[in-house]
């Protein structure tokens, strides 16, 4: 069978867009395929956290709308305790970031081919047959970042699944002079669903708004509901000129023991490396994007197999293993877990380790049980004044 690529892409996601990128910039024949013509609507909050622009493989800057110097941790609007640390991360939006990561691949050396939804593989003799909408393709490794619904993942694993965790976000186009006010920080606040937390994002021109919920609980309720309590709890919320609101699903654990197999290699929210803590994905898919990238081409430099890359990915399922624990730990009670944690200023600063990527999740786990008889005696932070809370 002739080989027309090195490796197909399936996905302009940050996962598909790093390892593309990553490949094509090493002389790799490289194609991109996705089902939409960019820039597309995706889903997403567009917080891009310290340790993403760290492992992004080229800079961000041009779309990033603003820089994140603090952040609000609330209870049910009450009690804010401010967090402040200088590059804590930044805000985007998915559809600026997906299309300008697409070109940065593009200009690497990357084909593209728009509009173009993949259907099926077939492995044999050492190739990939790919069928798309449009025809069929050749590569010598298939790559699977087509997302939380991947149909790369569901061929090679027809009965894997991955654990989705709920969220819902809107974007809301604030009154006048609320983003003014809100400026350079983002607010979180536990008490305002069951199991999970609320989040206020600021972007250029409107908020984005949302909760995620980590399992549910019997006393839960319709997400929307939910969303419309948020927005009647914070007066900077309400009065809003226009909203846009749209369910998701975030997976945050892998369908299988191997993410590479008969020349198929699985990233992103296609691999399930969400975190389950806080359900940030772009720093997990871009991780596991230039993992991917590195794995693939020492195979087709004859240096390494694709399962070099299950091998480059165990410290990062270990992190996501213990993020998960932590969730479950935390959204049991997110009321304890702000009283004796967010407020408690040596437990705070692990949070905010974890964001930044200062700490791992596991190093995380590891502080807390170190630092557990001292959380009822050590010096808890006093609410904070803003009118963010009024």
């Amino acid at each position: 069978m002739a080989v027309e690529f090195d490796v197909v892409v399936v996905g302009c996601g940050p996962a598909g867009n790093a390892a593309a990128y990553r490949l094509a910039s090493a002389g790799v024949r490289v194609l991109l395929l996705d089902r939409e013509g960019l820039p597309r609507h995706k889903v997403c909050g567009g917080g891009l956290s310290a340790k993403a622009l760290r492992e992004a493989p080229f800079p961000l800057d041009p779309v990033l709308e603003r820089r994140i110097t603090a952040a609000f941790v609330a209870y049910a609007g009450g009690e804010p305790v401010r967090c402040e640390r200088s590059g804590i991360g930044a805000m985007t939006r998915r559809d600026a970031l997906d299309a300008f990561m697409t070109q940065r691949a593009v200009a690497a050396g990357a084909a593209l081919r728009e509009r173009e939804e993949f259907e099926s593989f077939d492995p044999s003799g050492g190739s990939v047959r790919i069928r798309t909408s449009r025809g069929e393709v050749t590569a010598r490794v298939l790559v699977g970042a087509d997302g939380a619904y991947s149909r790369v993942r569901k061929q090679l694993y027809p009965h894997g699944k991955v654990q989705l965790i709920p969220a819902i976000e809107a974007l809301l186009w604030p009154a006048a002079g609320v983003l003014d006010l809100v400026g350079d920080t983002c607010i979180f606040d536990l008490g305002v669903i069951p199991a999970g937390y609320g989040w206020v994002f600021p972007k250029a021109d409107h908020l984005n708004i949302g909760l995620y919920r980590f399992f549910k609980r019997s006393d839960n309720v319709d997400m929307r509901s939910l969303l419309d309590g948020f927005i009647e709890r914070y007066r900077i919320l309400r009065g809003h000129r226009r909203i846009a609101v749209k369910a998701f699903l975030i997976p945050v654990r892998p369908p299988a023991r191997r993410l590479a197999a008969y020349g198929v290699v699985l990233v992103g929210d296609a691999a399930g490396v969400g975190d389950p803590l806080y359900g940030e994905g772009i720093y997990f898919a871009i991780r596991s994007g230039n993992l991917a990238a590195d794995a693939i081409a020492a195979a087709l430099n004859g240096r390494g197999t694709l399962a070099g890359y299950d091998r480059r990915m165990r410290r990062l399922r270990f992190d996501l293993a213990a993020s998960r624990l932590a969730a479950r730990l935390f959204y049991t009670s997110p009321r304890l877990g702000f009283r004796f944690g967010v407020r408690n200023r040596a437990v705070a600063g692990l949070f905010m380790g974890l964001i930044s990527g200062s700490v791992s999740p596991a190093g995380a786990l590891a502080g807390m049980a170190a630092l557990a008889p001292y959380w009822a005696l050590a010096r808890h932070s006093e609410p904070a004044s803003s009118p963010l809370f009024d």
